[in-house]
């Protein structure tokens, strides 16, 4: 990286777990997206396109590239484009909380296991264990409910929890975990299946605790042809904006196999 770039290069090599897979073999694009991010240490919004399959267990490595990174397999012989991102300015969204016992009714009638295109998803997957995935069940708010929707349009809402081992050394949650969460929500507020997670762009603005309940919404933002755009967004308990994030999905034929959510 040249002295004028505005932020810092972390370590350039990442390896997605298996545990935080979206598809069975593949990477869930939002935390992925994140563990890149941190590699921009100091930029104040990040945008990751995903170019193909995210692999599981295997080194990844970052190369610097005109306003960012590059990020490829780490095997010269057969190198592959995974994802890149790039440092960018996010405009706050306009939306506010509806509040966790809105998000808590909306999760009620979340899809079950049969369903769900991916229930092994780390993020929004209902086969995955308390502590093991995060289990963010998005579904529409229901004003019938007797609960106001403080927004002027239609959003998905879910309560999350996070489980300690999300923390990082500050005890605060993990960057990365945070834009998976910020991630899934998106696909339901759009809720034209099947759908590939194609871009990404986040910013975080605090990051809280993992005993503090996350509040997390999303809302669908028009589309062009097969691409589909949404935003998303992260609030504390008293309403305050954590993360946000703006994205784009790609709709795919319905026979194919779904590799991204």
């Amino acid at each position: 990286m040249t002295k004028t770039d505005p932020y810092t290069l972390r370590p350039d090599t990442l390896r997605i777990a298996r545990r935080f897979n979206g598809p069975h073999d593949s990477g869930n694009g939002g935390y992925s997206a994140g563990l890149v991010a941190t590699l921009l240490a100091d930029a104040e919004a990040v945008e990751v396109t995903i170019r193909a399959p995210i692999p599981l267990e295997q080194t990844l490595r970052a190369h610097p590239a005109p306003g960012g990174l590059d990020i490829m397999t780490d095997d010269a012989s057969t190198r592959i484009f995974i994802m890149s991102a790039r440092a960018v300015h996010l405009e706050t969204p306009d939306v506010k909380s509806p509040g966790l016992q809105a998000a808590s009714v909306a999760a009620a009638t979340y899809r079950n296991l049969q369903d769900h295109v991916l229930p092994h998803c780390f993020v929004c997957g209902p086969a995955r264990a308390e502590g093991d995935g995060l289990r963010i069940f998005a579904d529409w708010l229901k004003d019938p409910a007797g609960i106001e929707n403080p927004n002027s349009f239609p959003i998905v809402a879910a309560p999350w929890q996070p489980s300690p081992d999300l923390a990082d050394a500050s005890g605060l949650v993990a960057p990365e975990f945070l834009w998976a969460a910020l991630d899934c929500p998106g696909a339901f507020a759009i809720n034209a299946e099947p759908i590939l997670l194609g871009r990404m762009s986040a910013r975080i603005l605090e990051r809280p605790r993992t005993d503090q309940p996350i509040v997390v919404v999303a809302r669908a933002q028009g589309r062009d042809r097969r691409k589909h755009f949404a935003g998303s967004a992260l609030f504390n308990e008293a309403g305050d904006l954590l993360a946000f994030s703006e994205q784009t999905w790609i709709q795919i034929d319905a026979h194919a196999p779904p590799k991204e959510m």
